[in-house]
């Protein structure tokens, strides 16, 4: 029935015959095969505002049968179609024809009562689904809601954790209609009144004109190596065009928290002491540490030693040399870690440096000792060895002994004459 007249769709007489009415919509039909399964259904394919109202199915045999059914369409409405974050948006549940209804509303299979996103974001995306009931009957119906903006991260709250020397992913996918040449990131100051401090110095971002994936414009960044400092908040922002020529300015933020190792020893007791340090661990739980050693063929053992913050190891000795792994968890599970060498000379601090430092400077010394003993004894051997050889021939040391005793006198004669000529001539008797 349209506009209270009504009018045929489909039609079979007793002799076989069909009717079907000139202007009769194509996608509409009642399959003949099914008339023996006394199933006398009237199919709509691609349904259409002009298809709603009132059919009667009427069916003539042995029995009689006449069913009445109102068609009604539930559409769910976004207005304005185009959705950008921070903007407002009116949801409505469009039913054709329109009866006293009871709606519930629902958003991804959770229960809604909201009808108005004053400044959507991306937990306003995804399925809007009205559902009616109209004395007893149920109907709903389903539609996406795409919001445009920073689909990853989806807000604010997101926290990246980095080790020290490792690198790391800042995440920034945006929808459609973003303008490239309009997209930056800062970093925030950590105080109030104080200048940004600047990205660090392996900071890297995806040049313009990046793949677009899945719909999304990826204009993430990266830290190459995580230094000391590189901790912080890291903001995206870029231009997102909207309906009628409006621009919107959208932005997100994430927290980078970097962990480090602490070490420190005792030179007295030979205790190391390693701390899982975290620049912000409000949102950590829990700590493990865990030795991991390597042996043939590259396999790996990993040892769980305890569930703490602070590893302390009383006695460095080989057993303890490798890698130690510290990792930390939150409430939702594991969030990351970071590792800890301990090489050969750091374990001098025990059994090596208290044993074997000892017995090389004992060493040492005993060896210095003994050479210049040596020493000692060899020159004494040596005078002895000269004395020993000049009393076998007294006669040869009376003969060096005159000849030593020629030369000085004739020295000081040549020392006498040189000085007399040096003056006033005078006769010499010699």
């Amino acid at each position: 029935m349209i506009n209270n007249v009504p009018k045929s769709i489909w039609r079979r007489e007793k002799s076989g015959i069909v009717f079907r009415p000139v202007k009769n919509p194509p996608h509409i039909h009642c399959p003949n095969p099914n008339f023996g399964k006394a199933d006398y259904s009237l199919h709509i394919l691609g349904m259409t505002d002009e298809d709603v109202g009132l059919y009667i199915c009427e069916v003539e045999g042995q029995i009689r049968m006449r069913k009445v059914i109102m068609l009604r369409i539930i559409k769910v409405l976004f207005s304005p179609a185009l959705v950008v974050e921070g903007s407002k948006t009116e949801i409505t549940c469009d039913i054709n024809p329109q009866p006293e209804f009871r709606i519930r509303w629902s958003l991804n299979g959770e229960a809604s009562n909201r009808k108005v996103l004053y400044e959507a974001t991306q937990r306003d995306a995804g399925n809007w689904t009205c559902q009616v009931a109209y004395y007893g009957v149920v109907g709903k119906t389903t539609n996406y809601l795409q919001v445009k903006g920073i689909s990853t991260p989806p807000d604010d709250s997101s926290v990246l954790y980095a080790a020290v020397g490792t690198s790391v992913s800042l995440p920034c996918l945006f929808s459609e209609g973003l303008d490239e040449n309009n997209v930056s990131w800062e970093r925030s100051s950590t105080t109030k009144n104080s200048l940004p401090p600047p990205l660090p110095s392996s900071f890297k971002q995806s040049p313009i004109g990046s793949p677009v994936l899945f719909g999304s414009q990826d204009r993430s960044a990266w830290i190459e190596t995580v230094q000391d400092g590189d901790e912080g908040k890291y903001t995206c922002s870029g231009i997102i065009k909207g309906s009628e020529g409006t621009q919107y300015k959208i932005q997100r933020s994430m927290q980078l928290v970097v962990a480090r190792v602490l070490r420190s020893s005792s030179s007295k007791t030979g205790q190391m002491t390693l701390t899982c340090h975290l620049s912000d661990p409000s949102q950590v739980t829990s700590y493990e540490w865990l030795h991991v050693t390597y042996g043939i063929n590259d396999t790996q053992t990993v040892t769980l030693v305890t569930k703490s913050k602070i590893l302390r190891i009383q006695k460095v000795t080989e057993q303890e040399i490798g890698e130690w792994v510290c990792r930390y968890y939150g409430k939702d599970g594991f969030l990351g870690n970071v590792t800890y060498q301990i090489h050969m000379t750091g374990a001098q601090t025990g059994e090596s440096k208290s044993t074997s430092g000892r017995q090389v400077g004992m060493v040492m010394g005993l060896g210095f000792l003994f050479l210049v003993i040596f020493l000692i004894l060899f020159q004494m051997y040596r005078n002895y060895r000269r004395k020993r050889k000049i009393l076998l021939y007294p006669a040869m040391e009376t003969i060096v002994h005159e000849a030593v005793t020629e030369r000085e006198r004739r020295e000081r004669y040549e020392a006498r004459v040189k000085e007399s000529c040096s003056g006033d001539p005078k006769s010499v008797r010699v």
